[in-house]
């Protein structure tokens, strides 16, 4: 069953097109798209050029169709109107070129999920080339010398300039196409190749394609693995919509679009000075305007359930520093310009960051959370071990913002066991990989700049949108006292609240985070009688598959309007919510502050809203190290929060232990603005309404 955006009715394929899709059945190899490039001179304005390939296929519906065979015998044509499957960009260096045009060459066509037409914007250093491929099923009304003019002419016509787009043709005859890349494409069917790869994120080795991806312990952050590695190895495009509805791999084959895979851009670089990325400039911009404070520290903590041994923890620490270059990286401040700089392995004796149980005498969690980084000239991080009042080995892990973010605590923690066992046994830890810093990242951000279309995503449903928060606080007393307090407080919720909640979100093909964030948005809107409110949240950020294992702060802060309507029920909301947020993530590459500049925004009014909600899934802080002896198990000890940025900050803690899962909830609040018994009353409407929705499910 197709699922295509349209508007229009399917039609009859002609006699041509009948002739050509039977060829394509029986000699899919011999029926290759027609492949043609050229240089544009000069360097285009890329967003007219992305406007006029769109134009062209709102005027030719047929470029952009899917075909199918339907049980009566007839071949029929469904149009769609999302053209993201038509239109590829490829951000490469020049000597990549000819690799790419040559896997351009040999991509297959899926009549039921491909269009036949394919436009692919590729841009190098200095120079971009637009590579055009059409499948002969389309040949008796097309041909792509006039396509290609007429893109021409539309971007001529946008800009008001004559003769402001040059084509220069390339010869593809002097091509040496790799033998690797000519032989025929992999012939593993989708279904396999989506569940390889479930199988592979997941360590799941037993599970079939009828199997629930959640079910096996998946959640957003493996769906965004799941979803960049299928994309960057073959070719697969789905979103998270997608992935909710239908989280199984034989049903995310039948909505799977197959594209050209990406062309592999990282590389390892030689330790040198880079710029911040997009994230990290906001970052440091806000570090700096809370005057370089402990705000942005990161003061992660645990306690080990059995001995560790703290000389092989000391080690397998530095072989995390030498794996991931961002732990040992200084930032520097020249004529107001921030660069990051490696410090170099042989010079990491000269730094001071590891403290064992000897050096720690009077030293509090507390009193190290509120260290202040001088990162001009210290590593970002510190390793400080402690004894516990029950006699066990308590870890402080303090690290600082700039160089860390969620993903990257789990790779920490995952790489961390790996090194701890293999030098446990006298070895140092061999890594199945080698991961790509994030300077490389940022050189790379620095000069492909903001993605325009991107932006104007945002823009479009943040403009107009109500900025902070307020509350209905007429039969509160509000405090005197306005010097600025942070207060938390925490909500547990009872062992089966985890299964019954799932149960809930699956049935609404939604995630937990998605049915947490509606009943927070709910209640806020009750204290309110809000029509609408803004409310922000973390994205990954890792829109590039080669740095899914890359330590660095590559997490954007990203803003959802949600709007409320008169009867409106739970569930409606759960649906607009949960759409709203996947579909965001394909455009969560742009950092709040662009965001913000875009709408008009002044630098010095802060951020558009006041409520902050993200999810803390399967949290890596309660795990184990594992050992040849056995297992370390090992527990996260919760940080007294005492600064906030947001009005109200919710967090969601997802925790398996022992193999069971749990949920949690931490509220940081802004006291002098939000009085301890209004969140206390917020937090108890919240914990009941997810009670009521979990027994829904249970019963």
């Amino acid at each position: 069953m197709l699922t295509l955006n349209t508007d229009s009715a399917p039609s009859i394929a002609n006699e041509h097109e009948e002739f050509i899709w039977m060829q394509q059945l029986q000699e899919p190899e011999q029926v290759k798209y027609q492949l043609a490039v050229w240089q544009v001179n000069p360097y285009p304005d890329l967003t007219i050029l992305h406007k006029s390939i769109v134009h062209l296929l709102e005027i030719h519906t047929d470029l952009n169709v899917r075909y199918q065979f339907t049980d009566d015998g007839d071949l029929y044509k469904y149009p769609d109107t999302d053209f993201s499957a038509c239109i590829q960009t490829e951000q490469i260096q020049e000597k990549q070129l000819i690799t790419l045009l040559a896997q351009l060459m040999q991509q297959s066509w899926q009549p039921e999920t491909t269009p036949p037409f394919l436009v692919t914007v590729i841009s190098t250093e200095n120079k971009v080339f637009l590579a055009l491929r059409l499948h002969p099923i389309l040949a008796q009304q097309f041909t792509l010398d006039d396509l290609i003019q007429e893109i021409q002419a539309t971007y001529t016509s946008n800009t008001g300039a004559p003769h402001q787009l040059e084509l220069l043709p390339l010869d593809l005859t002097v091509l040496n196409i790799p033998a690797t890349l000519a032989q025929p494409a992999n012939t593993e069917s989708l279904p396999d190749i989506i569940l390889a790869e479930f199988r592979n994120t997941l360590a799941e080795p037993d599970m079939t394609a009828d199997d629930d991806f959640f079910d096996f312990g998946g959640h957003s952050l493996l769906a965004t693995r799941v979803i960049g590695n299928l994309q960057k190895n073959h070719g697969i495009k789905l979103n998270f919509n997608d992935f909710f509805k239908s989280p199984t791999a034989g049903a995310l084959a039948k909505i799977a679009r197959q594209q050209q895979p990406a062309v592999s851009s990282a590389e390892v670089q030689p330790d040198q000075s880079a710029p911040l990325t997009l994230a990290q400039d906001f970052l440091w911009q806000a570090y700096s305007a809370f005057d370089f404070s402990p705000i942005y520290n990161l003061p992660f903590a645990i306690e080990f359930q059995q001995p560790v041994n703290e000389e092989i923890l000391h080690q397998a620490f530095n072989d995390l520093i030498i794996r991931h270059i961002g732990l040992r990286t200084l930032f520097k401040t020249d004529k107001q310009q921030t660069r990051q700089y490696t410090v170099p392995v042989a010079e990491l004796n000269q730094y001071k960051w590891f403290w064992p149980v000897s050096d720690s005498h009077g030293v509090t969690l507390s009193g190290e959370a509120a260290y202040k980084f001088d990162l001009t000239r210290e590593l970002p991080l510190r390793i400080r071990l402690l004894t516990a009042d029950n006699g066990n080995t308590v870890l402080s892990f303090l690290v600082h913002h700039m160089v860390i973010d969620e993903w990257s605590l789990n790779t920490i923690m995952t790489d961390l066991s790996h090194a701890y066992a293999a030098r446990q046994q006298g070895q140092a830890p061999v890594w199945a990989n080698t991961v790509p810093a994030i300077h490389e990242f940022a050189r790379r951000q620095q000069q492909n700049g903001i993605n325009s279309q991107h932006l104007d995503y945002w823009r479009s449903r943040l403009q107009g949108a109500k900025k902070g928060l307020t509350l209905n606080t007429d039969t509160i007393t509000l405090p005197e006292n306005t010097v600025p307090q942070v207060k938390w407080l925490e909500i547990r919720f009872d062992s089966a609240f985890h299964q019954h909640i799932s149960a809930f979100a699956k049935l609404h093909h939604a995630s937990i985070f998605s049915v947490f964030y509606t009943a927070i948005a709910t209640i806020l809107q009750k204290e309110g009688n809000l029509d609408e409110i803004v409310i922000g949240t973390s994205a990954s950020g890792r829109t590039d598959p080669n740095y899914f294992d890359t330590v660095g702060y590559f997490t954007t802060m990203v803003a959802h309007r949600t709007r409320f309507t008169p009867q409106q029920s739970f569930t409606a909301l759960l649906a607009d919510t949960s759409g709203q947020i996947n579909e965001s993530m394909d455009y969560a590459d742009i950092p709040i502050n662009y965001i913000q500049q875009a709408l008009g925004i002044p630098d010095n009014e802060g951020l558009m809203f006041d409520v902050y909600i993200h999810i803390h899934s399967n949290n890596a802080l309660n795990g184990q190290l594992s050992t040849a002896q056995g297992a370390i198990p090992y527990r996260q000890i919760l940080p007294e929060r005492n600064e906030s940025m947001f009005g109200l900050h919710f967090e969601i803690m997802e925790n398996q232990i022992n193999n069971q899962y749990s949920l949690s909830m931490i509220i940081t609040y802004q006291a002098h603005r939000y009085p301890t018994v209004l969140v206390e009353r917020i937090a108890t409407e919240v914990q009941q309404l997810l009670n009521d929705l979990a027994k829904q499910a249970s019963a």
